[in-house]
């Protein structure tokens, strides 16, 4: 029979648990293309696991700018339904956008219009995780 844990090795177990369940930041700068036009990013990703799968909420809070206008991105979601849903707003106009973040070391901004077909990409991003 084998004997029971006790409270240290109980505690120790727990407090290595919850450090792996807590948020995960990381600060993104990021420099590619919105249309047309040369484009700069940047801001922080918050991850946060969910599961024993890796599955995790992400959540993503910074600015852009582009051929002269700066403007708020944000968007979030589960890592199991990307692409996180979002929005990019500039002075008088908001957009909603559909984000793929860590694909290949890239980000991927898509238009958010609901569509039959395939998204239409409307940013490409190489990003330095930080």
């Amino acid at each position: 029979m084998k004997p029971p844990l006790s409270g240290l090795a109980v505690a120790l177990a727990a407090l290595l648990l919850s450090a792996q369940a807590h948020a995960q930041n990381a600060r993104l700068a990021c420099q590619g293309i919105i249309g047309d036009a040369p484009a700069a990013l940047s801001g922080v990703r918050q991850y946060a696991p969910y599961n024993a799968l890796g599955d995790g909420y992400v959540r993503f809070v910074g600015k852009v700018s582009a051929a002269g206008i700066s403007g708020r991105i944000a968007y979030e979601g589960y890592t199991r339904t990307a692409p996180f849903s979002g929005v990019i707003v500039i002075p008088g106009r908001q957009f909603r956008v559909a984000v793929l973040d860590n694909t290949g070391g890239q980000m991927i901004v898509y238009d958010g219009t609901p569509t039959l077909g395939p998204p239409r990409e409307i940013g490409r991003f190489r990003c330095i995780w930080q």
